[in-house]
């Protein structure tokens, strides 16, 4: 393919009811100023271009875009898009709806006021969204291909978005903060030194902690302590400091208050409702 020349390859699906369903995918190099709109479509539409450049107009807001960008037009809304004229654009692109989409791009970085994501993982969203298009076809398997293709592409930029990784990072800093915990459990730990270790503030750590164990930090390290000390109490051959001692509390009083909140009983009610049960 000559680079100069100017070309359109698209495909129409039929209509019809689907949780998901590619309506028209393509490919086109345009001509210096070619354009869309201003107009309204009833689905999505995403764009990646693949060179050049080109511009995207949604209400007040214009987006210059170059290789690498990729953009989402939204249902019913009013939108324009036109081909640069000294470097004009080629794209591929691919419009969906159904019942799932909706809820498949809010699960993305695209959003009514953010429709344009710049030099997000170009290579991997030109290769997804150019297998949708390479898919097309009118044999039902097409139909299932490229809808699974589509699939994957959302898929990707779900995974790949930033709320995802948020989350992703939040379960890290609990992961690596209990690890700390589980292992150095016999020593003074503080929920500060914890925020430290994995360079979050204490809150920020008190909302990691809640969403993955459902518990605070300082809950997490006295429900482990607790664990550790049963595990001693079950050799019985350990006094109450001992244990105590073992699994960081330097006061055997308050170790005891601690397993009572933990267990609903004193340490040593727990070894003896231990020894009746093991007699039976």
């Amino acid at each position: 393919m000559v680079q100069d020349e100017t070309y359109k390859y698209s495909f129409k699906m039929e209509p019809r009811t689907a949780s998901l369903y590619v309506q028209n995918t393509g490919r086109q190099k345009c001509a210096g100023g070619y354009r869309w709109g201003p107009g309204v479509r009833d689905h999505y539409l995403i764009h990646h271009v693949l060179s050049g450049k080109g511009y995207l107009e949604v209400g007040d807001q214009v987006y210059s875009l170059q290789a690498g960008d990729t953009f989402l037009t939204f249902p019913h809304t009013s939108i324009l898009y036109y081909a640069d004229e000294k470097e004009p654009w080629e794209y591929v692109w691919a419009g969906f709806y159904g019942v799932e989409a909706q809820n498949l791009v809010e699960g993305t970085d695209f959003g009514p006021q953010r429709p344009v994501l710049r030099d997000f993982y170009p290579e991997e969203v030109a290769k997804l969204l150019l297998a949708v298009y390479s898919d097309y076809g009118t044999e039902a398997w097409c139909t299932a291909a490229i809808t699974g293709r589509l699939y994957l592409l959302l898929a990707f930029l779900i995974g790949h978005s930033t709320h995802r990784r948020q989350a992703r990072e939040e379960r890290d800093y609990a992961y690596i903060a209990a690890g700390y915990i589980m292992t150095h459990y016999e020593q003074p730990i503080t929920v500060e030194a914890l925020a430290q270790l994995v360079s979050i503030s204490q809150s920020s750590l008190y909302r990691c902690f809640r969403k993955k164990y459902n518990m605070s930090p300082k809950r997490f390290i006295l429900e482990y302590r607790i664990q550790r000390a049963c595990v001693l109490l079950e050799k019985n051959i350990y006094s109450i400091r001992e244990v105590s001692n073992s699994v960081g509390f330097e006061d055997p009083l308050y170790f005891s208050r601690a397993f009572k909140l933990i267990k609903g009983m004193s340490p040593r009610s727990w070894m003896s409702l231990r020894e009746k049960t093991e007699e039976k």
